[in-house]
């Protein structure tokens, strides 16, 4: 009677494990009218005190509700088949029990048999008496402190690939161990001889008769549980015995069962998690690849305008500057006051003095020598009168003689320097013809290769483009960055707060703790990148917006200024005007040496042309001069040859006069150009002034240009640095944010994946034979693990252990039955 009772108790206890149990469903049964079919099966196993196998047995129950007639084939185990319903045997097809059933209400058949297939779990139970190992048969009758160790394995284990989402869009596989899920107790009663009874994984209470009653649970599938379970308990014995123990467990599915349903939820919303993390960072990452990219052009672009700017400022500082300097030293130091002095002696001195001389030869002299002729070849009373007359004459032509040598002399001189002038004035137009467009065209290619660099914002291989598509995309990657950063701390922060409440198998919750502390630092760090992709975001703005407005203000929603592209442009527009002003001005103030042309050139043509007719003139009337002195000291000779002295006196006057208007008429000229050449000068020193103080400018511009582009080339501080940042923030950041959702999405995904793995193989693999196609049908396993006492009795009772399993068979299948309605 002792046996049969403590054979019932473990069959009793699977009630609670079977209400929760999901059914496996198979294809519809072959019946006629309305039945209902349920199979279940009762494993009954005895082990020694050490867990060994001693027998085992399979007790199964067909149960069939409804009206009508159905046709079964029930797999079972034909070793020691018997009927305990009655005593008819059972007809066998291919190992099947088969059977025709009318049913008008209820119906059972029930089976026994031997169990002839593999146990799906193993124990093992160690004893140590203090702290020495020691066999079951030995803790009798021996007092101390009594150790006992259970370890329980689920054996059904095998490696199969499962596959998951990675988080790319892919899918990913694994190798991993998955099981036929179970879960189970064991209980034991310790009698009232063990005192000071502790365990750190049982449920301890009393039996109501002295003893001390300990329960484990066992999740006996990964990962929420693992394979395998390890337990046990101490205590201080007297009088020693082996409290013997009942297990129970029975298959089940994670996915539907009650207890694992939402941890089996919460580790699926992880691997989502995983995915949606992987995913965000998977985009941050690409979007900050963009950034160094757009970086990286920056600094190439930055790197060719300071090269520009190094050029220009070396063209302007080191060859316009110093020629500008030169050009305005010439032109205002030596040019401007020798033209001004040649216009006042020429326009002082020798055009007044040219001018009296030809009033004198023309209203005087020429009309007395008329005069002359006319009274000496006409006959007159007054003779000795005309012989006075002409000795007078002969005086001042002596006179006259002696000083006309000085004036040809200084008309040699007045000649040689308006030549030497006009060769400087030649030189002059050249020179600034050549040479100032040549450097106005050098400093103009360089400022439309630097406008060319600097570009526009629809130009995006130009700098300012470029900026403009890095200001754009670096913005909206850095927004995006924020915003899928705080997306995924908002998400881990969810998982933190959905796996914080699950309830993991004790041994494990230090690491699981650690684990979801890890998490939520995670979670904390995403945070943190979204706050600094934030702040990111609006200094990039702030700053590639004001380098693009320093660089052109006519960038959209830059404000009104000074920038470096409208400085360009103005210092091209005034380098132009300048130099074609003062290349206009001076060219058109010098001319050429025609005297037609009115100009510094044609007037010192005009001038030497005149000078050198008054030369020729001078020397004739230096000729006529001797011989009118010749002829006024031949007067005494004879009135014949007075009057032949007079008549050539009176014609190399004539002569003279006409040299002497043409001298007056082309100094006059040459003053008047003199004039304008002093003029074009002034003009020409005061616009080389100017050309030189604005290249003095344009070279400090340039200056400052390239020391701001130097600033911004700057390893530490300008755009290498952001390169540099952007990779750093890629190596050290985004990307360990991938590699850790990529983890996370592995992580619960192959959790996930082995859930649903162990779930399939529950539907398939759960029951110990299986149940009739169409039928419902659930296995339970009760194991009793024997004690030790030294009686030596083993009462089976298996008349009554076969009485109380099949009373539990029909409570079983009446619970499955409802289930299924």
């Amino acid at each position: 009677m002792r046996r049969t009772l403590w054979t019932a108790a473990p069959a009793v206890a699977l009630v609670p494990l079977l209400c929760g149990a999901a059914p496996a469903t198979a294809a519809a049964a072959a019946s006629t009218g309305d039945v209902t079919v349920t199979d279940t099966e009762s494993v009954q196993v005895h082990l020694d005190a050490s867990g060994s196998l001693q027998d085992a047995r399979v007790f199964d129950q067909l149960a069939f509700a409804g009206t009508g007639t159905a046709t079964v084939r029930n797999p079972v185990s034909t070793s020691g088949l018997r009927n305990l319903d009655g005593f008819r045997g059972w007809k066998l097809e291919d190992g099947d029990q088969v059977a025709t059933v009318d049913v008008d209400g209820e119906r059972r058949l029930r089976s026994m048999s031997d169990y002839d297939k593999d146990l799906p779990l193993s124990v093992k139970v160690t004893y140590t008496l203090d702290g020495k190992v020691v066999k079951p048969g030995d803790v009798v009758g021996r007092s101390g402190t009594l150790e006992v160790h259970y370890v329980v394995e689920n054996l059904t284990a095998k490696t199969q690939q499962v596959s998951f989402a990675d988080g790319k869009g892919g899918t990913a596989t694994a190798d991993a161990t998955t099981v036929v899920p179970m879960i189970g107790e064991l209980v034991t009663v310790l009698p009232p001889s063990f005192t000071a009874v502790t365990s750190q994984e049982a449920a301890i209470g009393g039996d109501g008769r002295g003893g001390t009653q300990l329960q484990f649970q066992m999740t006996l599938f990964p990962p929420i549980g693992s394979a395998t379970a390890e337990f046990g308990y101490s205590a201080h014995i007297s009088k020693g015995v082996v409290p013997k123990a009942t297990m129970t467990a029975l298959p089940v599915s994670p996915l539907d069962f009650p207890s694992y349903k939402d941890g089996s939820a919460t580790i699926k919303a992880g691997g989502e998690q995983g995915v949606a993390l992987t995913s965000g960072a998977v985009q941050i990452d690409a979007n900050l690849i963009k950034l160094h990219d757009g970086a990286a052009q920056l600094l190439g672009g930055l790197l060719q305008l300071k090269d520009g700017a190094a050029q220009l400022h070396s063209g302007l500082a080191d060859t316009a500057v110093p020629g500008a300097d030169q050009l305005s030293s010439a032109l205002g130091g030596k040019l401007a006051p020798g033209a001004k002095e040649l216009a006042n002696g020429l326009g002082g001195e020798l055009a007044p003095g040219a001018g009296e001389l030809a009033d004198g030869l023309n209203s005087r002299l020429l009309p007395g020598a008329n005069q002359l002729v006319a009274g000496l070849t006409t006959p007159t009373k007054d003779a000795p009168s005309l012989v006075d007359g002409a000795a007078l004459v002969a005086g001042g032509l002596a006179a006259v003689n002696q000083a006309a040598p000085g004036l040809v002399d200084g008309l040699d001189q007045v000649a040689g320097g308006l030549k030497d002038v006009d060769d400087g004035l030649a030189l002059l137009s050249s020179t600034i013809s050549t040479e100032a467009p040549a450097g106005q065209q050098q400093l103009h290619a360089g400022i439309v290769a630097l406008e060319a660099a600097l570009g526009s914002t629809s130009q995006p291989t130009t700098i300012i483009g470029g900026l403009d598509a890095l200001r754009a995309g670096s913005t909206a990657g850095a927004g995006q960055i924020s915003a899928n950063a705080n997306q995924i701390s908002a998400g881990i922060a969810a998982i933190a707060s959905g796996l914080a409440s699950f309830h993991v198998d004790p041994a494990e919750q230090a690491a699981y703790t650690a684990t979801l502390q890890q998490l939520a630092g995670l979670g904390a760090g995403a945070g943190q990148l979204g706050a600094a992709a934030a702040t990111l975001k609006t200094t990039l703005g702030t700053s590639l917006i004001t380098i693009e407005c320093g660089l052109d203000a006519s960038v959209a929603g830059c404000p009104a200024g000074a920038s470096v592209a409208g400085g360009l442009a103005q210092l091209d527009h005034g380098v132009s005007q300048l130099v074609d002003t003062v290349v206009a001005g001076v060219t058109a103030a010098v001319g050429t040496a025609d005297p037609k042309q009115k100009s510094l050139r044609g007037g010192v043509a005009q001038l030497r042309g005149g000078v050198a007719e008054l030369g020729d003139g001078s020397e004739t009337l230096g000729g006529y001069l001797d011989d009118l002195e010749a002829g006024a000291a031949a007067v005494s000779g004879g009135v014949d040859q007075v009057a032949d002295g007079n008549e050539q006196l009176a014609a190399g006057l004539r002569t003279a006069a006409k040299g002497s208007s043409k001298l007056a008429k082309g100094a006059a000229d040459a003053a008047a150009g003199s004039k304008r050449l002093a003029d074009g000068a002034e003009q020409a020193a005061a616009g080389s002034s100017q050309l030189a103080a604005g290249l003095h400018d344009a070279a400090d511009g340039s200056g400052q240009l390239a020391d701001g582009l130097g600033q911004a080339t700057d390893d530490t501080t300008g755009a290498p640095a952001l390169v540099a940042g952007a990779q750093r923030l890629h190596d050290e950041g985004t990307s360990q944010v991938v590699a850790s959702g990529e983890e996370t999405a592995a992580s619960f995904g192959t959790q996930y994946a082995v859930l649903q793995a162990n779930a399939q193989r529950a539907a398939t693999e759960g029951m110990a034979y299986g149940a009739p196609e169409g039928a419902a049908g659930a296995t339970a396993y009760s194991i009793e693990i024997a004690g030790a006492d030294g009686a030596g009795s083993k009462a089976l009772g298996l008349g009554a252990a076969g009485v109380v399993l099949f009373g539990l068979g029909a409570g079983i299948a009446t619970l499955v039955r409802r289930r299924l309605v």
